[in-house]
């Protein structure tokens, strides 16, 4: 049943959008507001069906067999849904029209909303031709599903995946704005106070949905580290970065009225981008731990997609450049630095691209296989995003450039900034983290004065300061924590002796090993305990093998210590030995507390003032 409604539901939504687009509605008895209402809920529907298919274990649909299993919980079987390629591209195609329906709220101009519409309907053509997720089975009583990927199976795969979509789609209303503008030339301040509404929900998304997958990374697979520099993760930040380009542009095309065009291009190219990152992670063109539901057929298909995105957006820019004039403000001013702002980071953005795609253009043109690591993006992203920091500490503090610029104070912030470096250089004898509190210290000094000295009732007021704070902060515990980590690696015979002795003289102690059988899962758990001054922290690293696959999922085990932590797992597990890994991270506890203040203000500075 829910195979035939759901194709259903697809084939009479595209019927709409053509009664649509010929304004054939009168014909039919249907106004084009309820036609819109009828396609929004059409891209809707089809995916809440899916999800009950999945919850209910409907082995008529093969999706459902392939990506979920019968003694699953039903927390896990809901998750599927996106655990698979054909439900992932039907999220986002429910997110696609649920963004255009709520969009109608407040702009019911159908010029627009036939945009959406037409890129709703490319993305529906493509499922059902390529990549159906309502394909039928004859139901069998022997079929108990091939189950969720083990390493999907973690509770925030229940938000990270939704929410990072909500970041990619949500640029698609900045994307149709932006085309309107440059159609219609209709240049009114209320399109670019929607697009940065807009910009500012996709940026909330993106942040929040990037930080929950590097702490899903971080905890989950075992890496260690908070960020992989893989690439699909390398994906979710360049509409990140350009998303964060066109905030800062678009206050300048708001306030002054310039870098207009600057500003529509940035929000064309932010969608393409996302667009294009789900292509890249869909295809199998890039080798990736994240890469868990690939074809690369079908993700050749979003070629077609990204085609049109970016032929309409050199047409428009074609006919749209000799409406614009030059634009002129004064060197010394926050229109420059916002631009010089922008400039770095499209480059940051180009950065990450090129080392991303690079690979698959060497083994494509040289058949010759390349791998572009850490250190590459750590020196020419580093390189690029410091100058962009030293930025947000002065930029809020120079006037536009129609205003007299008063602030005489900034180089005393530099002078007092570079006095701490150089304490920081002789007590920590590390240059790294020396330059790294240069970077961040004027911003910590220049948005404490500004939060604690000026009081305002609107909190968008803050979000600034709070958001340019929090980007500190982080700075200063990611550096803090890359340099001054300990690893060490412990072997326990299961036979021998059960404690042993750390680098830094605390004990650790192998005190029990559990096998636990659940539903869907073994778990092995090495249970291990830290003696530090007379108190005891207790780890549970563990391996969980899951059925029916039979896939090892390592999970990991934590303890705090105020802003720092242990972190453990199991490297090895053998009849009379087991090896735990032990990293000591100072500081990185703060690192995940300045990302939380960072989605915050972002948050404040959507909330409207009551």
């Amino acid at each position: 049943m829910i195979p035939l409604l759901g194709n259903l539901i697809f084939y009479l939504t595209l019927f709409f959008i053509i009664i649509f687009y010929l304004s054939w509605g009168k014909k039919i008895l249907l106004q084009d507001q309820i036609l819109l209402h009828l396609i929004y809920l059409g891209g809707i529907v089809p995916f809440l069906l899916l999800v009950m298919g999945f919850a209910i274990s409907d082995f008529s649909i093969l999706n459902v067999i392939q990506n979920s299993y019968i003694d699953d919980p039903l927390f896990y079987k809901i998750t599927s849904v996106w655990g698979s390629h054909e439900g992932s591209i039907l999220l986002w195609i429910f997110l696609i029209n649920f963004f255009g329906i709520v969009f109608l709220r407040s702009n019911n101009n159908l010029q627009i909303h036939k945009q959406i519409i037409f890129i709703s309907s490319l993305f529906i053509l493509y499922l059902l031709l390529s990549s159906n997720p309502f394909v039928y089975v004859e139901k069998s009583s022997e079929i108990d599903g091939l189950g969720l990927n083990p390493i999907l199976q973690h509770v925030l795969f229940v938000i990270h995946p939704p929410t990072l979509f909500l970041g990619y789609i949500g640029l698609i209303i900045p994307f149709v704005l932006a085309s309107h503008i440059l159609a219609t030339k209709n240049f009114s301040k209320k399109f670019f106070k929607q697009m940065l509404f807009w910009s500012k929900i996709s940026w909330f998304f993106l942040t929040f949905g990037i930080v929950l997958g590097s702490y899903w990374a971080y905890s989950e697979l075992g890496w260690g580290g908070w960020w992989f520099w893989d690439p699909v993760e390398n994906i979710s930040l360049i509409p990140w970065l350009l998303n964060t380009a066109l905030i800062h542009s678009l206050q300048v095309s708001i306030k002054n009225d310039q870098l207009k065009l600057w500003s529509l291009n940035l929000a064309l190219y932010s969608f393409i981008s996302a667009v294009f990152g789900t292509f890249l992670v869909r295809s199998n063109l890039i080798v990736s731990v994240h890469s868990f539901a690939t074809d690369p057929l079908r993700g050749l298909f979003l070629v077609v997609i990204i085609g049109y995105l970016f032929l309409v957006t050199i047409r428009l820019n074609i006919k749209s450049i000799i409406h614009f004039n030059q634009d002129t403000f004064s060197l010394v001013s926050k229109e420059s630095f916002l631009l010089l702002n922008n400039i770095f980071f499209i480059a940051a953005a180009l950065t990450v691209f090129i080392g991303t795609v690079y690979p698959l253009f060497s083994e494509l043109f040289f058949q010759s296989s390349v791998s572009v690591g850490a250190p590459y993006y750590n020196f020419a992203f580093n390189m690029l995003m410091a100058p962009i920091i030293l930025l947000m500490a002065f930029a809020p503090q120079i006037s536009w450039s129609k205003h007299e610029n008063r602030n005489n104070k900034i180089w005393i912030t530099i002078i007092a900034a570079g006095c701490v470096s150089m304490l920081t250089f002789f007590y920590f004898s590390n240059f790294y983290f020396a330059i790294a509190i240069f970077i961040a210290a004027p911003i910590i000094i220049q948005s404490l004065v500004i939060i604690f000295k000026k009081f305002n009732k609107d909190l968008r007021f803050y979000s600034q300061w709070l958001a340019h704070l929090s980007i500190a902060i982080f700075i200063i515990a990611a550096v803090f924590t890359e340099q001054f980590d300990q690893e060490e690696n412990f072997i326990f015979e299961k036979e021998g002796k059960s404690e042993l002795l750390m680098n830094n003289g605390n004990s650790l102690i192998l005190k029990n090993i559990k096998d636990t059988l659940f539903s869907n899962y073994q778990e092995i758990l090495v249970e291990v305990s830290i003696i530090n001054h007379q108190q005891e922290y207790i780890l549970t690293p563990s391996k969980n093998i899951y059925q029916p696959s039979g896939q090892i999922t390592n999970e990991v085990s934590t303890v705090n210590q105020w802003l720092n932590q242990y972190y453990a797992t199991i490297s090895t597990i053998e009849s009379d030995r087991v090896v735990i890994n032990l990293v000591y991270k100072p500081l990185i506890n703060l690192l995940w507390i300045s990302s939380i203040l960072l989605v915050f203000s972002i948050f404040l500075s959507i909330i409207k003032r009551r």
